[in-house]
């Protein structure tokens, strides 16, 4: 299967940055990162979004960019963690191509994030593990593939996003 584009979804943490880099360059394809393009457009980094604008702006901007960043073929799309969690988004992504859910422990998770620094949603203590709870069938709903993203390369990741995506058949039927 050629695919028109290919949308990587997941929690943070899992990789979608970097797989999206290594799947971008194998397929020969450009890479959207949705929060490199709301730091571009907005010209502050996501902390500073947050503390001026609150969540409901920050996902005024992403909206925005998963808008842009599907009004094209061949790319490889990396959405934030979050992005899903509107509907808007969630419907423009499940129809600009491939949805890939790179999943991963959340043990790894964890450990990949860190003390959270730089992610305003990990302010609180229990955070993680209520955000992670909330999206993980959020993520699996919206996927046509899932991969596990707890080992390996961000090449080797990559290339198994390949290999699933040419298994697919050409036509898919969603109910």
């Amino acid at each position: 299967m050629d695919p028109r584009n290919v949308v990587l979804i997941g929690f943070m943490g899992a990789g979608k940055s970097a797989v999206g880099r290594a799947l971008a360059e194998q397929l020969g394809f450009r890479l959207f990162d949705t929060d490199a393009m709301i730091v571009e457009a907005a010209g502050m980094p996501i902390p500073e979004i947050f503390a001026d604008e609150g969540e409901r702006g920050f996902r005024a901007r992403e909206e925005d960019a998963v808008l842009r960043a599907c009004a094209g073929t061949k790319r490889v799309i990396a959405c934030g963690g979050g992005a899903l969690t509107s509907l808007k988004s969630y419907g423009v992504l499940e129809g600009a191509g491939v949805v890939v859910y790179l999943r991963a422990p959340a043990e790894v998770l964890r450990a990949r994030v860190g003390d959270g620094a730089g992610r305003p949603l990990l302010a609180e203590g229990d955070a993680f593990d209520r955000l992670l709870a909330e999206r993980i069938s959020v993520y699996e709903s919206a996927a046509d593939v899932i991969i596990d993203a707890d080992g390996g390369t961000a090449g080797e990741v990559a290339s198994a996003i390949r290999a699933a995506i040419e298994a697919m058949p050409e036509r898919r039927v969603r109910l």
